[in-house]
């Protein structure tokens, strides 16, 4: 049960860190409010950029979990980086590629669709580091009869 709670509150709290992240470069770049950009356009350009990566993440994370939950803290924490890497990297050429293509065939915007995608890869990558920190050395304290590599 302990690796399926530590891969549900990572995945939550990678998406709440990306989703302020996402808000405030909005916010920035388009000189808008915070309000209105939360609530108009930050989850779309996190959802529209990162989605294949949100679910790979997921994905790689439930794996990682399940298989290394008789590994340390710090261990599984770097395991868990890696898999955020490779998820983000799939994730984001695959979204670019699409991107182009539509972009492409349809308006010739197929720039718009990789920015998109590298500012939710950036956003999804910092997010997760520190989603992953919390989980894996604050809320998830390794136990004491737990070893420790």
């Amino acid at each position: 049960m302990r690796p399926l709670a530590k891969t549900l509150v990572t995945i939550l709290l990678t998406l709440a860190i990306a989703y302020v992240l996402a808000t405030v470069i909005l916010a920035i770049l388009n000189g808008r409010n915070l309000i209105s950009t939360a609530i108009e356009d930050a989850w779309l350009a996190l959802f529209t950029g990162g989605a294949v990566s949100i679910g790979l993440f997921l994905l790689f994370l439930l794996f990682a979990n399940v298989a290394g939950r008789r590994r340390g803290s710090g261990s599984q924490f770097w395991i868990n980086v890696g898999a955020l890497i490779v998820a983000i990297v799939i994730g984001t050429l695959t979204t670019l590629a699409a991107g182009v293509l539509v972009g492409a065939l349809t308006v010739g915007l197929a720039w718009l669709s990789g920015l998109g995608s590298l500012l939710a890869a950036g956003e999804l990558f910092v997010g997760g580091v520190i989603a992953l920190a919390l989980t894996h050395f604050a809320i998830f304290k390794p136990r004491a009869t737990e070893f420790e590599p």
